[in-house]
């Protein structure tokens, strides 16, 4: 190459100078596309290292003899939640949410807690998770008025008020791994 340039003089040089950058400037724009398509994924990046501590601080949170335990901390996410979303209390007339100390409003809160432990669970098998999440994304599509935003304001819910609970909470691999699980189940949703 080197004799060919010398050979046809400077246009040579020029032509191969301008080849040789044109090739650099697409491998670096290779290069950024891909790490932008890291970045935009990297929070919906449940890694086995997330799910291993997150169901290892949930186990330590989250065992059955503490259920007051899980209607206090459902309670306090749910108020955050309405807090943020006050029409998203229209949602739950059916389970009393106006008489927050009735049976319903805390049956519905066990429940919600108890759903969200069978999917900490699951994050290790996800051929069964995936199922999990696809009913319990049929059944939200089912109740008009649930919106993905109410799924997002949840998890952001459960990062302060398990981060209270919890001195050695993981905030980032919870909300990485609640991400993934909230947009399966808010996939459909408006």
């Amino acid at each position: 190459v080197f004799d060919t340039l010398v050979r046809h003089g400077d246009d040579s040089l020029l032509y191969v100078t301008q080849i040789l950058t044109v090739r650099m400037m697409l491998r670096i724009l290779l290069v950024v596309a891909l790490a932008t398509v890291a970045v935009v994924h990297a929070d919906d990046c449940c890694s086995a290292e997330d799910r291993k501590e997150l169901q290892y601080l949930w186990g330590k949170v989250w065992q059955s003899s503490f259920t007051d335990r899980k209607v206090a901390i459902a309670g306090a996410v749910f108020e955050n939640v309405f807090n943020r979303f006050p029409e998203a209390k229209e949602l739950f007339k059916r389970v009393h949410i106006d008489d927050r100390s009735s049976g319903e409003w805390k049956s519905h809160l066990v429940r919600v807690s108890n759903g969200l432990d069978t999917i900490i669970n699951l994050l290790s098998d996800p051929d069964i998770l995936n199922v999990q999440l696809e009913h319990l994304a049929a059944q939200h599509v089912a109740r008009t008025g649930v919106k993905a935003i109410y799924f997002q304001a949840m998890g952001t819910a459960f990062e302060q008020v398990l981060s209270q609970v919890s001195t050695c909470f993981n905030v980032e691999a919870f909300s990485r791994c609640f991400t993934r699980v909230a947009n399966i189940i808010a996939k459909d949703l408006p």
